[in-house]
């Protein structure tokens, strides 16, 4: 864990939108339940990351605006209803939430309405990711199975790290980005906020990757300069 004054790096050079990274939440006390928002794929994806965790017995189930065209449950866990009804619960007892929105603009723009209400969003790790206690992993994140997540690394709130993924030392991941399977995020690389890094894509070492960026599988970005 870093404090403030190392988390500020992330705020220079491509930046890091809102929300800010927060300390990497993998813990919460016992009474704390967990929903997710968004049924569909990563709905899914991010549930069986949570149940390979050992918390199947926290989450509460799923909020969708889509739930009237929804199957009732997912995996046999129920789907609650719309995300207004998530919020009026959230003004009357705790629950951590994970967003699972995959279009990084509106996942992004819902956890900062949850966020606006003093709702709190839980990190979930699959049990076979690595991650540093000497990286930052922002609030919300959601850690695929073999990910990598190197030391003196910032990855900032609600981001994706598919499975096998690398983010390599000194890197800053910014807010709301999506890293696909396989893909490397390169020592002392700089990818911006709500950018795509596609299947087993690159980022090289020092390269930069701009905010809503989008990099497509098998492409490699180096630094320019050499």
């Amino acid at each position: 864990m870093r404090g403030e004054g190392e988390t500020e790096r992330a705020r220079s050079g491509v930046g890091v939108s809102e929300p800010e990274p927060e300390a990497r939440r993998v813990g919460f006390e016992e009474e704390t339940r967990i929903a997710i928002v968004g049924a569909g794929g990563y709905g899914r994806v991010a549930l069986d990351v949570l149940i390979a965790a050992g918390y199947e017995g926290c989450i509460l189930g799923f909020y969708d605006d889509a739930h009237p065209m929804l199957d009732s449950h997912v995996r046999g866990y129920p789907v609650l209803g719309d995300v207004a009804m998530l919020k009026s619960m959230l003004s009357v007892e705790p629950v951590s939430v994970v967003v699972a929105i995959t279009d990084n603009r509106a996942r992004l723009r819902v956890a900062n309405s949850i966020r606006g209400l003093g709702g709190t969003f839980f990190t979930a790790v699959h049990p076979s990711a690595y991650l540093s206690d000497a990286a930052v992993v922002g609030d919300g994140t959601v850690v695929g199975p073999g990910c990598t997540v190197y030391p003196d690394t910032i990855v900032g709130s609600h981001c994706c790290l598919g499975p096998s993924s690398v983010v390599e030392r000194d890197a800053v991941v910014g807010a709301g980005v999506w890293v696909a399977a396989g893909a490397v995020v390169g020592p002392g690389a700089q990818v911006g906020a709500r950018a795509v890094l596609g299947q087993n894509s690159s980022v090289g070492r020092k390269a930069v990757v701009m905010e809503d960026g989008r990099v497509s599988a098998l492409e490699a970005v180096e630094r320019r300069g050499g």
